[in-house]
């Protein structure tokens, strides 16, 4: 490791690479180094080409400058001849355990030129970065696609579970021929008997009350507000693994330029739960809708009984959207399924969509796998919701 940071393929050849075991041969020489200020264009024109859509200068500042959790833009960069070829970037979140803070790192939009892969990129960008963070880090965690888990696997991670998503398909013809499955087309026909569940279910849902419910008021904001989140998030928490829900993170964290987010709250005369909504039309015209945070994270019957009146209202007022997506962690299956949301994890979303796995482990080397004794692999230590996931 030399010039703070900066890694030459050359200088750490003898070094076990989880990419390139097949790799072509090359006589072009790569270096590996942090982000700079002057990378932002060419970090972008790279997304561009490999992820695919525009994301702009104030996606960028959210997404990496204007976050809290670190004081400087976490990206790994490699290049050759001067041209930026790959990128390893994180998403930094602070995470609570037993009332204990520490601080972890998600990566995301990791990305390597077509022209350029199969030369070890990913590993070393990665071996960068765990060489960067060791001291000041705790530990990593996030959601690779089936693409990228391989090398998260070869580099040190291991699988803490699948997480289930729950998705009501509202308009299955919207979906089909599109990107938001990775195969729809072969499977129309159950996809639209999913749909006409879906439909049936939320007719019938209409009629339907949980006991008590009555006694809730809904109430609705444009926006995310931190300090009325933050407060009813603080009702009740969990000692598991999981992102404090403060007034600093929902001022970042529902910042995002490429989502409209709203907040539906249910009142008994104080606050009981409230959801955070976002959606977005996808470049193929889909329109999506995720649940992107259920607060409190935990609670009793109060809080179930506050979510069994606020999904209606919420189906009520995204009802032409394409899809609608839940955590499977965040709200009751039983309430889910009673409202048409069937889970990915079953026929006939399992054949259309790959699972979402959660991988971790420490930053360093030699970690401990444990935060205040609770194993990083093991799922009950853990309390996510889908706005921990990069993606909304």
């Amino acid at each position: 490791m030399n010039d703070h940071g900066r890694r030459t393929v050359s200088e750490s050849a003898e070094r076990a690479d989880a990419d390139s075991a097949n790799a072509n041969s090359s006589d072009e020489e790569y270096t590996v180094r942090p982000y700079e200020p002057d990378d932002e264009e060419a970090f972008l024109d790279l997304f561009e080409a490999v992820l695919g859509g525009q994301m702009g200068e104030s996606w960028f500042d959210w997404k990496y400058r204007a976050n809290p959790y670190a004081d400087h833009v976490p990206i790994y960069l490699a290049e050759t001849d001067g041209e930026v070829v790959g990128a390893r970037a994180f998403f930094p979140l602070a995470l609570r355990a037993d009332g204990a803070d520490y601080r972890a790192f998600q990566p995301c939009d990791t990305m390597v030129a077509p022209d350029h892969r199969r030369q070890g990129l990913f590993t070393r960008m990665t071996e960068a970065a765990i060489d960067r963070y060791a001291g000041e880090v705790d530990c990593f965690f996030n959601f690779p696609n089936h693409l990228s888990l391989p090398g998260n696997l070869k580099l040190g991670w291991e699988v803490v579970a699948e997480r289930t998503t729950y998705y009501r398909v509202q308009n299955p013809a919207g979906l089909l021929g599109s990107d938001a499955f990775e195969s729809a087309g072969r499977l129309a026909e159950p996809l639209e008997s999913v749909g006409r569940l879906a439909a049936e279910s939320y007719l019938s849902a209409r009629d339907w009350r949980a006991p008590s419910t009555d006694r809730f008021e809904c109430e609705w904001h444009d926006d995310a507000p931190p300090g009325l989140l933050s407060s009813v998030g603080d009702e009740e928490t969990p000692r598991r693994l999981h992102v404090p829900r403060d007034e600093e993170f929902y001022r970042w964290r529902f910042g995002n330029p490429k989502w409209t987010y709203r907040t539906v709250v249910a009142h008994d005369g104080n606050p009981a739960a409230a959801v955070v909504v976002a959606s977005r039309t996808r470049r193929d015209g889909s329109t999506l809708v995720q649940l992107a945070d259920v607060v409190p994270l935990v609670g009793g019957r109060r809080r179930e009984r506050a979510l069994s009146a606020l999904l209606p209202e919420i189906l009520a007022a995204y009802d032409d959207a394409d899809a609608i997506l839940a955590p499977g962690d965040s709200l009751a299956e039983s309430l889910l399924s009673a409202h048409g949301f069937h889970s990915d994890r079953e026929p006939p979303l399992s054949w259309v969509s790959s699972p979402t796995v959660q991988v971790a482990r420490p930053v360093a080397e030699d970690g401990d796998w444990t935060i205040r004794g609770r194993s990083l692999t093991d799922p009950e230590n853990w309390r996510l919701a889908l706005c921990e996931m990069d993606s909304a």
